[in-house]
Parts: C-alpha cells; structure tokens; sequence
C-alpha cells in the first residue's frame, strides 16, 4: 500500500473515527482543523512506529504535516536518507575487508 494511502487510512479511521470517509492527499490538514496539536502528535507516533523514521523536533513544523502529501515528501526523503547511509556503509564495510 502506498504511504500517502495509509496515512490518508490513518487519519480517517484513528482521527476522524471515520466522520468523514477521505481527506485529500493536498487538502490542508491543519487549516481545515482536522489536525490540532494533539492529533498532530498522534499522528507523528504513528509515522515513527509505522514507517520506522523518527522525526525531530526541528522537523516538528506545521509545514511538514500540512497535507497528507506533504508528510509523505517527509518519510520518503528519511527513508532515502537512511537507506543511502546504509548503501554507504556497506561499500565502507566491503572497502575494508
């Protein structure tokens, strides 16, 4: 299943207790009030534990979990970020033996 669809699953379903049936991948999350600060941090343990990326505090931004597309622009790039740090280390690791 894609990101952006297990999010928009989440937020209907955990959020919402499905009163509305979808959020928009571009909708505004926050604007439409549909995050609050609460639901916000709900949502960001969900991503950390579904996703296995941790977002700092820095990243914490009403930005970043603006739309639905925009935290998966946010999990894509740790995921790359971290896969690219792994490829990394194990050409080091092999560079070495």
């Amino acid at each position: 299943m894609d990101t952006g669809t297990i999010i928009q699953n989440y937020i209907v379903d955990e959020i919402l207790m499905r009163k509305k049936r979808s959020v928009g991948i571009d909708q505004s999350l926050i604007g439409s009030g549909i995050l609050d600060s609460l639901t916000l941090l709900q949502l960001i343990s969900f991503v950390e534990k579904r996703f296995g990326v941790q977002i700092t505090d820095r990243e914490m931004i009403p930005d970043n979990f603006q739309t639905i597309a925009r935290i998966k622009a946010l999990i894509e790039s740790k995921q790359n970020a971290a896969n690219e740090s792994a490829s990394t280390r194990n050409i080091t690791e092999r560079a070495y033996r």
